[in-house]
């Protein structure tokens, strides 16, 4: 992990012993139809409710994800959403970036992307990939489309 992207996390309130209670994230995903895989929940326990937005980032970035679940979201909905990129992986939502405008989603294998309907960028092959993207700023996402 890049310096400044520790720094930024340290900044946000994170530290290495961080853990929260995620259970009325769990809840939210129930709603939706969506079981919240193993590593998802480690991510969210650990950096869920971090948010990022102070003069020096290019971009704000919230680890809060029911700032990216609309209200006409569901489970088929996260199913099928990478499936116009050829990419056949459920998602799940774990924040939002820039505004509010990119859904910022997970995979089960630890594939990190950022989405808005026609823009699908990825974030990361792993969380500390994507950290230093999205968190650090020192790292740019790969842009599929």
């Amino acid at each position: 992990m890049e310096k400044v992207t520790e720094e930024r996390l340290v900044k946000a309130g994170w530290d290495e012993k961080r853990t929260i209670d995620i259970s009325n994230i769990k809840d939210v995903y129930q709603k939706l139809g969506l079981v919240m895989p193993m590593n998802v929940e480690k991510f969210l326990t650990v950096y869920g409710k971090l948010v990022f937005e102070d003069d020096e980032r290019k971009e704000n970035l919230e680890f809060i994800p029911e700032k990216a679940l609309g209200c006409n979201l569901d489970k088929v909905y996260f199913e099928e959403l990478l499936e116009e990129y050829d990419i056949n992986e459920i998602v799940y939502p774990i924040g939002v970036a820039c505004r509010g405008n990119l859904m910022v989603l997970m995979t089960e294998q630890d594939v990190f992307y950022c989405y808005t309907d026609g823009y699908l960028e990825k974030a990361g092959e792993n969380v500390e990939q994507m950290l230093d993207c999205l968190v650090g700023e020192c790292n740019e996402a790969v842009v599929i489309s």
